[in-house]
């Protein structure tokens, strides 16, 4: 697997238990619920999507400082995101927190058990 068909594979794991929590959500608690299950689910995937898209801009035989920058920036910035998105949704989600947070969390999950499992690398 190439670095980008990794990262494909995360975010369309990310992707799908979002939408498995965010359907159980729906049918045990309603509609409310299930959207900020999306939400939560959003806040996992966007920020890593914007990191990824920073981190290979850079040029494959760049200098390692300037790979080094991209990734301290894009590391940085995807945290302001998180908080942001945080933000936004706790403003419209309030009553449905636990929605939010569980699916926010399980959506992280995806990306440690890749990582710990090591999709994509070559052995």
């Amino acid at each position: 697997m190439t670095n980008r068909s990794t990262i494909a594979t995360v975010f369309a794991g990310q992707s799908l238990v979002t939408v498995i929590a965010a359907l159980a959500w729906l049918l045990a608690a309603g509609s409310g619920s299930g959207l900020a299950a999306l939400a939560g689910g959003g806040i996992a995937i966007l920020p890593g999507a914007y990191f990824a898209v920073k981190v290979f801009s850079v040029p494959a035989g760049a200098p390692p400082k300037q790979l080094l920058n991209a990734f301290y920036r894009g590391e940085a910035l995807k945290f302001v995101i998180t908080v942001v998105l945080f933000i936004i949704a706790l403003q419209w989600f309030a009553d449905s927190f636990l929605p939010l947070l569980t699916t926010y969390i399980a959506a992280l999950l995806v990306y440690w058990l890749a990582l710990r499992v090591g999709v994509g690398i070559q052995r």
